[in-house]
Formats: C-alpha cells, structure tokens, sequence
C-alpha cells in the first residue's frame, strides 16, 4: 500500500494535478483517503476495473476506486488555476512552416478567414483544415497566398473528404500544383507525441500569423492530442492549424475546451466528490493519421480506412473519419445502468477506461456516421456482451 500511495502521489505531482504549494499533509491524506482502496480490500485495482467483488464491503471500496484509471487519465486537465500575468512575444516562425501554412476564405473579397497548410501524405501535397471551418466559409473556398513579389493571390479549391466535427474535425483538399512554387508541405509523424512533449504551433488568428514555440502535451491517443498553449492566447481563425513536434505535423488543431464547458461536461461528473480542483482551459488536436485516413478514401485505397475500437482488448469495429463515438452505455440485467457521453479524452483502445465492467455486463458503443450538415448521417452500436463474448451489431432504424 506505500508503493501504490508514492506512485500515485508522483503521477498526480506529474501530471500537474497538484502543485508545490498544495502539498499540505493534511490535503494529501484526505486526496489519498478518497483515491485509494479502503483497508481490507486486497484485489489490485486493475483486477476491480474488470470483475469488482459485489459484497456490501468491497462494493464501497470499489465506489472509490472504479474510476482509478479514468482518473489519471484526466489528471492533466485538472490543476490549480494559473494565469498569463505576462504574455511572452510570438517568435518568428521556422520558413519551412511560414510556407506551409496558409488562409482559407470563402471568396477573394471576403474577410472571413480559417487556417489551413500544406503536407505531404504518401508522395502527394494535400491541403487541411479543420472540418468545422468549412461550416463557416463553404466547402469551395479559396486558398490566399502571396507570390514572390508580396502580391496575394487567391486559387478556388473544393473539399475531397471530410471527416466528423465531432470525431475527426478535419477535410482535405488538393493543391494545386502550380501553387507548389510558393507552398512546401509539410512532413506527417503518426507518431503520438507523449505527455510533457514540448510541440510548436503555427497559423493564422484574425487574419494574422502567429507561431507558438512552446506548447505543452497533455495526453495522447487515437482520438484526440490535448495540449496547453502558454506563449499567447488562441483566438478565432486559428483553427485548422498544424501541430507540431521538431517540425513534422503530428496533428491538426480543432479548437479550445474552456473550463467553462469542462465544468459542465458529462465525464466532468465523475469526478465529483473525489476531486475539487478546477480544470483548466485546454486544445484539442485531431491525430495527422485521420488525415492519412481521409487521403486512402480519396484514393479509393482497399482495407480499413480507420482505427479499431477496442474494449477489454476485443476489437469491436473499425471507426471511420466520417463517424464518431457518440457514447458508451453499460447494460446489467438488461437495465441500463450508466451513459457516458463522449469525451476529449477518450482511449479508443481502451474504452473501458471510466467504466467498472462486471462479468455480467453488456456494453454498448454507440457510434454515429455524418454530423449536421450530411445527408448520410446514421446511428447504429456494437453491443458486447462480456460473459459470452457475444457481438452484435445493431443499426437503429
């Protein structure tokens, strides 16, 4: 038990869920008092997280502990609340990303503007954007770079593939190629960049370019990179930019989750009760390989286009860019017994992170296909029944 409270003490202490100033002895026994299993509970916490033991007993230690995993997996988001009392100055941008990076707008007389860039996937340039920018400037917008003499210039585009405004918040377009002697694309890595990565940043807010030289990496997976902007705040536009680690793109940026909506969000209420520090406000990043996703598509390449969604180790489906994992609903005796909403930080390998599956049980994952604005939007789930290993697939109709 003094291993486990000196692990979890340092994941807490490094996960920037307490700072120095708050280890009082008296705060880290009530936060331990409340995180750890009661006395007498000998099952690991892992071996809970699976097939927790119903005895009265043990049922109160587990309703402490059955979002252990969830827990620290959230941790990062949760800190005391800090403030940019002194905005450090934007530095100039790398000229490799400087010719990447570019606007969108919906005509060349329009000030409406979204970011965009440049990569190469496979030996081909294509053009990204975050998929709700598109919503705003219409999907044939025009890409506005200056040529070598300062003049701008304004070529019409249309979208390939778009994926989800509420999974994979990205589309993808052609470059032209004459537009190749004034944009250099970029290099993917579809490697996840670890927590406390240090990344960098850069595009276009209100029409003006900034460069973001330190941001720090939350957490990391399949579905979403959460990340802290420190240098200077992220307004309107900048959406659609590139997220970088040693100048390759390992994702898109698709927006800010201000505290205010993290208060009130469904996965938020877990938490209640255990732990009280506020959350702060931080980006979401949509994985560069959504867009090798989306790029296979255009290409009308064979084989999953996707990544697996896994519970408990068993790959339930293949998840597309088009669909989205709406929620996650855990059945006992065929009652309902909790919904989880998607949320930010959401594992597609493990999406049993924030339930305390029981032998059982029947999970749901409820995905959907299209958003707003598709005529192909669907829902359907993969209902897994853990006793049985059964799987079936249901679509609603």
């Amino acid at each position: 038990m003094k291993a486990v409270k000196v692990c979890l003490l340092t994941a807490l202490l490094c996960g920037g869920l307490l700072s120095p100033a708050a280890h009082a002895q008296k705060n880290l026994q009530q936060l331990l008092k409340k995180l750890l299993p009661a006395k007498g509970a000998q099952q690991s916490v892992e071996k809970k997280l699976l097939y927790p033991n119903r005895t009265s007993l043990e049922a109160v230690a587990f309703s402490k502990t059955s979002n252990y995993h969830g827990f620290l997996t959230a941790a990062p988001l949760f800190a005391p609340n800090f403030a940019l009392s002194t905005l450090r100055p934007l530095k100039p941008a790398p000229v490799q990303v400087r010719r990447a990076v570019f606007t969108l707008q919906y005509s060349p007389d329009s000030y409406g503007k979204g970011s965009a860039f440049a990569v190469e996937i496979d030996g081909e340039a294509w053009g990204v954007t975050a998929r709700h920018v598109l919503d705003d400037i219409g999907r044939s917008p025009y890409i506005s770079i200056n040529n070598k003499r300062g003049k701008p210039i304004f070529v019409p585009v249309s979208s390939v593939r778009e994926g989800n405004v509420h999974g994979a918040d990205i589309a993808i377009f052609r470059i032209p190629s004459k537009l190749l002697l004034y944009i250099t694309p970029l290099q993917p890595d579809y490697d996840l960049p670890p927590a406390n990565t240090v990344a960098q940043s850069g595009g276009f807010s209100h029409g003006i370019f900034g460069w973001f030289n330190h941001v720090e990496v939350l957490f990391s997976s399949a579905h979403r990179i959460l990340a802290r902007y420190q240098d200077f705040p992220v307004r309107s536009g900048y959406c659609g930019s590139p997220f970088l680690v040693d100048g390759k793109v390992v994702g898109v940026f698709a927006g800010i989750t201000p505290r205010s909506a993290a208060k009130t969000a469904s996965w938020n209420n877990l938490f209640n009760g255990v732990f009280d520090t506020p959350i702060n406000d931080f980006s979401q990043i949509v994985p560069i390989a959504w867009v090798r996703s989306l790029v296979k598509e255009a290409r009308h390449e064979n084989g999953p286009a996707g990544t697996p969604l896994k519970l408990l180790g068993n790959t339930l489906g293949i998840l597309h860019a088009d669909e989205y994992v709406q929620s996650i609903q855990q059945l006992r005796g065929g009652r309902l017994l909790k919904t989880l909403d998607a949320y930010p930080f959401m594992d597609y390998n493990h999406l049993e992170r924030f339930l305390d599956v029981g032998p059982e049980d029947v999970i749901r994952v409820v995905v959907q296909q299209g958003d707003r604005s598709s005529s192909k939007r669907r829902t359907f789930w993969y209902e897994w029944d853990v006793a049985s290993g059964t799987l079936v697939r249901t679509e609603r109709k």
